[in-house]
């Protein structure tokens, strides 16, 4: 099994820019010459790293393909991402804040989330909308199917939306947009077709 896992994180590193790639490349030799000695439990140690290290350049490339601007909101250059042990069984979590220039109650938080426990029950959902009760609705962004709760708060809407993807959730935290039409169009801006192909979505 660590064989395979340097085959796939060697295979990873071949993706990424070659001038990010030398600490995982390090990590990935120390877990060949660990796995050399049979020192298993080493080997594992430096390939944890090299995932790590391989998950925060993913990261930072899904940070970027993210607009700087949506729809009048601007990202307010509050990015951050960590990387779990996503070919282990962890997650990578990406955040973006877009705020309007103008308007201090009018923001969005996107939040992206890899291998997130809470896919299975979401697709659960859609499939069967009656699971979902009363504060939750299901949409349509683009041709993705999503779940919107959204409340108010004194004159001030709030919304989530939820977006599934294969291994990948995607939420938007929305305050102070003036619809429902306002937030789908908002987070059917991200391009979400160039953010699986950043993730290795299918």
């Amino acid at each position: 099994m660590i064989k395979t896992f340097i085959l796939i994180a060697f295979a990873l590193t071949m993706s990424l820019n070659a001038s990010a790639q030398s600490q995982a490349e390090t990590y990935i030799k120390e877990a060949q010459a660990f796995l050399a000695q049979k020192n298993y439990a080493q080997a594992q140690l430096s390939l944890q790293d090299a995932i790590n290290d391989i998950n925060a350049m993913i990261g930072q490339q899904i940070a970027e393909a993210l607009p700087d601007e949506i729809n009048g909101l601007k990202s307010s250059g509050e990015e951050s991402n960590s990387a779990g042990m996503g070919m282990m069984g962890g997650g990578m979590s990406i955040n973006k804040t877009y705020r309007h220039p103008t308007k201090n109650d009018n923001e969005a938080e996107v939040h992206i989330l890899a291998n997130s426990p809470m896919l299975a029950a979401m697709n659960m959902a859609l499939s069967n909308p009656a699971m979902m009760g009363s504060d939750y609705k299901s949409i349509r962004v683009g041709t993705r199917r999503a779940i919107l709760k959204s409340e108010m708060q004194g004159s001030v809407r709030h919304s989530e939306i939820q977006i599934p993807l294969s291994q990948t959730l995607i939420t938007i935290n929305a305050r102070g947009f003036a619809s429902e039409a306002e937030e789908i169009a908002f987070a059917g801006k991200l391009d979400i077709e160039k953010l699986k192909v950043c993730l290795g979505e299918n």
